[in-house]
């Protein structure tokens, strides 16, 4: 009996040594880690900006498979951000101050806890180095943790290192990698279709005609329309120097549908025109490249842009359904006309022997 109890109160000894030796260590902790990715400030600073983007490389279901994720009406920018829930944790994070392609703070809520996010970005000459780091305190519990797994490094350090890795291989293999074809001139068939019309900076266009289609589809669902083909966009006018788009969100539609005036989604149809056809595989900021080298190819056959027409873009391969830039695919469409080439008529020579003659 005399053994069990000096066992027992060795254990509570060496507990309540264990629960203070937890209780004195540092209250504070830092996890960072950097890289070097070889993309431009900009790009970054915007694909982390985006909330959307964060269940590919800070993937909480990898962790817990039972995590439901809500995001902000807005993803992007200060005060939005998203919450989750599963069987192991409840937290959110939320963007609260931000400088234009420099730097992000985020408020990183878990459990009872809060911890801060910060994200610097640097130009050098190899690309841009991406800070990514997290600092707080920690509670007793956090403490206890650290202990058990080595410290706070090794809790999160994993996480962080492999997110970055994974915002390199996004933004350097996913977004660089392009394919374009040229299908040549083609005839463009006639469709109804429902429209929501919009304008933006040509930087935010991505972001905004991806929530557009959202809307579209959820319009469609509930006044169970039926689709004939794929959404596709209507420009009405791109200026690439005033960084200005002006377009309207589209879905076929079997039959011309009728909306009230005012509606923020209207009806609307285009006839039959000549096309030239151009295929993107590839990420959306390739467009341009891909528009400059279809005008290149029509203009070799003698063909001219037709204004009575609009330029189309249909989004074959796309999100929400394909999430890799480098597996969508868009066709583009250009309203061409034949080139009409005016005979030149040249004006008679008159010589001295033509003059000549007119006296005789």
């Amino acid at each position: 009996m005399k053994i069990t109890k000096y066992i027992l109160l060795l254990v509570l000894l060496l507990s309540v040594a264990f629960v203070v030796f937890i209780a004195t260590q540092p209250n504070d902790y830092e996890i960072n880690r950097e890289k070097i990715i070889t993309s431009s400030k900009e790009n970054i600073f915007t694909y982390v900006n985006d909330f959307t983007t964060w269940e590919d490389w800070f993937n909480l279901k990898e962790l817990d498979p039972s995590t439901k994720i809500d995001y902000t009406t807005i993803t992007s920018g200060l005060g939005t951000g998203f919450s989750w829930k599963s069987t192991t944790s409840d937290g959110k994070i939320i963007t609260t101050k931000a400088h234009q392609n420099d730097t992000i703070y985020q408020d990183f809520y878990l459990n009872d806890d809060v911890h801060k996010i910060c994200w610097i970005f640097s130009e050098t000459p190899k690309g841009t180095k991406v800070n990514w780091s997290m600092k707080g305190k920690l509670s007793f519990k956090w403490k206890f943790n650290a202990i058990l797994k080595n410290g706070m490094d090794d809790v999160y350090g994993d996480i962080f290192e492999n997110g970055i890795n994974q915002i390199e291989k996004y933004l350097v293999n996913e977004l660089e990698s392009m394919k374009i074809t040229h299908q040549g001139i083609v005839t463009k068939h006639a469709a109804n279709f429902i429209q929501q019309k919009d304008s933006c900076s040509i930087d935010d266009f991505q972001l905004k005609s991806k929530k557009m289609l959202q809307n579209m589809i959820e319009f469609v669902e509930d006044n169970e329309i039926k689709l004939t083909g794929l959404p596709f966009v209507i420009i009405d006018k791109r200026d690439e120097n005033l960084n200005y788009i002006k377009f309207a969100m589209c879905v076929p539609v079997e039959e011309e549908i009728l909306t009230t005036e005012g509606s923020e989604i209207s009806g609307n149809h285009f006839d039959e025109f000549l096309a030239y056809k151009t295929t993107l595989i590839g990420d959306y900021k390739h467009l341009k490249k891909a528009r400059n080298k279809a005008t290149e190819e029509f203009t070799k056959l003698n063909y001219v842009l037709d204004n009575s027409n609009k330029y189309i873009e249909i989004y074959k391969v796309s999100l929400p359904k394909v999430k890799n830039p480098s597996q969508w695919v868009t066709e583009i469409y250009f309203p061409v006309k034949k080139k009409i080439i005016k005979p030149v008529i040249s004006s008679p020579v008159i010589t001295e022997e033509t003059v000549n003659t007119i006296t005789e």
